[in-house]
């Protein structure tokens, strides 16, 4: 069982270090990949079994998706668990040496099952960040594609308005 230590410690880790690289995975997995975001069912689907499952469960999940025969209009969500099943194996390795959550206070060895506590709570926080910024990258692109419909497909400028923040369209004389 977690001690008020090691949950602190992984809260720290969260804040500072597993939000960056949960932020930085799905942007890559956006913008440099050409990924769609992840859709509403699969977020449901990965946010519940995060919740609700013990490490060995979730890792099953990531890699039952990870392993299905996807469609080819659907190959970008194989490509997230693809990605997501590596980074778990990354928090295996720095679990001891870069975390130093498989030791006690007093410096003793935790059991399998604390070790495996452990990875369950930082692979939670790390998908709690990667949900939340996919739901920001789909906001974006949502909003893009709302303003490209609005100029007819040209892309807004910005005006010499107050402060640089007015937007105009060429299209429309403004």
């Amino acid at each position: 069982m977690s001690t008020l230590t090691q949950l602190q410690k992984i809260w720290l880790l969260s804040d500072t270090l597993l939000y960056a690289e949960a932020v930085a995975f799905i942007r890559r997995l956006v913008e440099k990949e050409g990924c769609n975001p992840l859709p509403a069912s699969q977020v449901n689907g990965l946010f519940s079994i995060a919740e609700s499952s013990r490490y060995s469960e979730l890792r099953q999940f990531v890699e039952h998706q990870r392993d299905r025969d996807w469609q080819p209009s659907k190959r970008d969500i194989k490509t997230f668990y693809t990605r997501l099943e590596q980074e778990f194996t990354r928090l295996e390795r720095r679990l001891a040496v870069e975390f130093g959550l498989t030791r006690d206070e007093r410096g003793r060895p935790i059991s399998d099952a604390d070790e495996n506590e452990m990875l369950a709570l930082l692979a939670r926080e790390f998908i709690q960040h990667v949900i939340a910024e996919n739901g920001v990258i789909a906001a974006e692109l949502d909003d893009q594609r709302r303003a490209k419909q609005r100029t007819g497909g040209q892309p807004q400028q910005r005006s010499g308005g107050r402060n640089g923040n007015q937007w105009s369209n060429r299209s429309r004389g403004a």
